[in-house]
């Protein structure tokens, strides 16, 4: 972890602190109705009980599995498509009309049309999170080619490259840093739409427990599930960050860091 990166990280975790004092303030003056707001402390509790709970963890590894799942088939299917989209220029105008026409339709809409498909199992759960992230991994492997520096092109050419080299020293590794970021913004998509159709239907997840919870009237456990969620999301984001750099170290350096 970088020194950005990890005053990042704690200012995250100051914000995170503070919110939780101001909460705790606003509950005990009776800003905040008990009844949707629990007291922090009686979270605090419920989180610590979730967490040494091997079926609470049971389920949150159902949605992490769902996750890699997604993500795995989303980059491998979709990137190369991308790719090809930004390569040939006669693709790339009319394919970019038709990604942003897809992205528009909200991917929880399809939920039950994903449901009378494949059912309430991980299946499931997966096409809503594909549908989700396919359109940013196409558009920036997309971007990631189409902005490749002509001069660079016309020397790779100059040097006798045929396409299979301008793609592997010329392309790739110009379009990697924006094929990067995509993977980054996909992750927390992912997760979002995950625990999405876990509460509006599936049969295991971190969402099917929330659910459970609000309709025992829980609401502190609801609000430890979501602390947890948050906390998967901020890790997914962070671990995605990391691999980044590390992937694109070129990219980092020219921006400064």
């Amino acid at each position: 972890m970088t020194a950005r990166s990890g005053a990042e990280l704690r200012l995250g975790i100051a914000g995170v602190v503070t919110l939780f004092v101001l909460w705790e303030l606003a509950v005990r003056g009776g800003l905040l109705s008990p009844l949707a707001f629990p007291e922090p402390v009686a979270v605090l509790r419920a989180l610590g009980a979730l967490l040494i709970d091997p079926s609470f963890l049971a389920q949150a590894g159902d949605t992490l599995l769902a996750w890699i799942l997604a993500m795995v088939v989303a980059v491998i299917v979709t990137v190369p498509i991308g790719l090809v989209m930004g390569y040939i220029s006669a693709l790339y105008r009319p394919a970019s009309t038709v990604v942003h026409a897809a992205r528009s339709v909200p991917a929880t809409s399809l939920i039950p049309v994903a449901i009378l498909l494949f059912g309430l199992g991980t299946p499931m759960k997966v096409a809503v999170a594909f549908y989700a992230i396919a359109w940013p991994l196409i558009l920036n492997a997309m971007y990631g080619v189409h902005a490749v520096e002509g001069q660079l092109m016309t020397t790779g050419r100059s040097f006798g490259w045929g396409p299979t080299k301008l793609l592997t020293r010329v392309i790739l590794p110009s379009a990697v840093p924006s094929i990067a970021t995509g993977v980054r913004i996909a992750g927390s998509i992912a997760l979002l739409l995950l625990v999405s159709a876990e509460i509006l239907g599936a049969r295991r997840g971190i969402g099917t427990v929330l659910t459970v919870y609000e309709e025992a009237h829980r609401i502190d456990f609801v609000y430890a599930g979501i602390v947890i969620v948050g906390a998967i999301g901020m890790a997914i984001y962070y671990a995605l960050a990391a691999l980044e750099r590390r992937a694109t170290p070129w990219a980092h350096a020219h921006r400064g860091g």
